[in-house]
């Protein structure tokens, strides 16, 4: 017989729920204790008034501010594709819709962000998902300042249907290869002024030495801990695969940069994305739409000399993209 006691603080009470696991169906016990829960959540979102005006649009044009590494804060509603991505742990499942009611956080064993593409789809990375299993994954469109109430627009969570990586996804100890995925969600989203696709780039497209734009809520500085709950982003120079793997060996780093891979950043360092930022977009603007260039991938530091972000190239797996947003 095996017992598990959660203790949560709830209006300044504490709330003592024994839960007897042994030889109890664990579907049953939640729909008898949350009777009108269902999980996933099914929420009408209410969209204000909006006119969507195709891919890659951003209605806001927020300036940012000071600070991801050497970024600044994005802005409400200035990228509205961006995604919160939150990977659960499995011994958590049975459970995970009471934790999501009183924000017990430690069933979330990893962060990623995301790009929205579609009504239905968000592309990360494939490092962030390959092992998961749709159920234990959340994702949140809209957000800007995590966990709070207080912003224009509100937020909004979406469970996952099916996961998709790359067939040529690879973990490696330098870069992994192919390191992209799709999700499905578990219903369409409705576009808002702070919720809308990025575009896709064509396939083979180059932007060498453009600058692009990463973002998310990840470390501030190599190594930290400490992740801003406010959304950053940061412009980076797309650079040429030899010049980053040069300026990596420099370093004493041995890494390949394959085809599938990019870099971006700057030879001294002081702007990068970095842990936490993982499957976010890097993306450039072209005539008044944003592109999906870049899925944040791996990085041996952030933001230092001579060690420019890796990210994988969206434009060399474009096809494969497109094809599995029509799988499901």
């Amino acid at each position: 017989m095996r017992y598990f006691k959660l203790c949560v603080k709830l209006n300044h009470h504490f709330l003592i729920i024994l839960l007897l696991l042994y030889g109890i169906d664990s579907q049953g016990f939640l729909n008898w204790l949350f009777p009108n829960l269902k999980d996933p959540p099914k929420i009408e979102e209410k969209a204000p008034k909006f006119k969507y005006k195709g891919c890659g649009v951003a209605t806001s044009k927020q300036t940012a501010q000071r600070r991801i590494v050497g970024g600044d804060d994005a802005g409400f509603g200035t990228f509205p594709w961006q995604a919160y991505i939150r990977i659960g742990s499995s011994r958590c499942n049975m459970l995970m819709s009471i934790f999501e009611l009183i924000g017990w956080k430690q069933c979330w064993i990893e962060r990623c962000g995301g790009s929205l593409i579609s009504r239905r789809h968000v592309v990360t990375a494939g490092h962030c998902v390959a092992r998961a299993q749709p159920r234990h994954v959340r994702v949140t469109l809209g957000d800007y300042v995590i966990n709070s109430a207080a912003e224009p627009l509100p937020a909004y969570t979406f469970g996952v249907r099916t996961i998709k990586v790359h067939p040529l996804f690879k973990f490696t100890p330098q870069a992994d290869r192919f390191d992209v995925a799709v999700l499905t969600l578990d219903r369409n989203v409705h576009y808002m002024p702070h919720i809308a696709p990025i575009c896709l780039p064509e396939r083979g497209s180059d932007f060498l030495g453009q600058y692009g734009w990463a973002a998310g809520w990840g470390a501030l500085s190599p190594g930290s801990r400490l992740r801003p709950r406010t959304l950053q982003a940061v412009d980076v120079p797309v650079l040429d695969n030899r010049v980053c793997e040069r300026w990596h060996r420099a370093n004493g780093i041995n890494v390949v940069i394959y085809p599938e891979m990019l870099c971006a950043g700057y030879r001294g360092g002081g702007k990068d994305s970095c842990q936490g930022d993982s499957g976010g977009p890097l993306m450039l603007e072209r005539a008044g739409r944003w592109y999906l260039i870049g899925v944040v991938s791996a990085g041996y530091s952030c933001a230092s000399r001579g060690q420019p972000g890796i990210y994988h190239r969206v434009a060399h797996t474009v096809d494969w993209i497109s094809h599995a947003t029509t799988l499901a």
